[in-house]
């Protein structure tokens, strides 16, 4: 007899385009700051993900406007980031794929970043309405045994957009099931082809035609 289902869905180019999203900052940022620093500004923000691997707004708002000893910089940048519509760069399947897999079994929401656009995005997606769970971490990599210790008994299948955290998820856990949604930035960046990788799918909008044999 199989174990009961739990699947664990990633929220950045999973369930959110993120590269729409990354447009509508661009164009805020020129609007605000001119061409020229809106490039700094992204360019600190690149920086900032490489070195960390996060992103993380209010930090690299923060050190920007630092340099720039401003009063209102950090007013109006923080003005760019919370009137955000993260509803519409929702992907149209999303919120349907996330009613199916719960047909299924248990869905939560794993997801990491700064605490503070994450939750927002929560918020305006109605993720909570959606799921049985969420989970907001700062690196989720650096909870998986505690998310493992909490479902214990359950069949775990992770969807997400990152094929090397799947990857070194599927090497510790191997019972772990693991897709890979090949939407948004990180599609063409590290797509790994990996014997490891259990499922491989172009878009969320693939979970639909799934059933819950297809995931054992």
């Amino acid at each position: 007899m199989h174990k009961p289902l739990v699947f664990f869905v990633d929220i950045d180019n999973a369930l959110l385009d993120i590269d729409r999203i990354k447009t509508e900052i661009k164009q805020s940022l020129i609007k605000v700051l001119g061409h020229g620093e809106a490039n700094h500004f992204w360019k600190e923000h690149e920086e900032f993900r490489s070195k960390n691997n996060l992103v993380d707004f209010p930090k690299i708002i923060e050190k920007y406007c630092k340099e720039k000893h401003t009063d209102t910089c950090a007013i109006k940048l923080k003005n760019i980031f919370f009137i955000i519509d993260f509803k519409m760069a929702m992907y149209p399947a999303a919120a349907a794929a996330l009613k199916h897999l719960k047909s299924f079994g248990k869905v939560a929401i794993f997801t990491e970043g700064d605490m503070v656009y994450q939750k927002r995005k929560v918020e305006q997606l109605g993720l909570n309405k959606l799921v049985d769970k969420i989970y907001l971490y700062l690196h989720k990599s650096d909870h998986i045994d505690v998310i493992f210790a909490k479902w214990k008994g359950y069949t775990k299948v992770f969807v997400d957009d990152r094929s090397p955290k799947l990857i070194k998820m599927k090497k510790q856990y191997p019972e772990t099931r693991i897709v890979e949604v090949c939407q948004g930035h990180y599609s063409n960046k590290d797509h790994v082809s990996h014997k490891k990788i259990d499922m491989t799918i172009e878009s969320i909008e693939e979970l639909l035609k799934m059933t819950a044999a297809d995931f054992y």
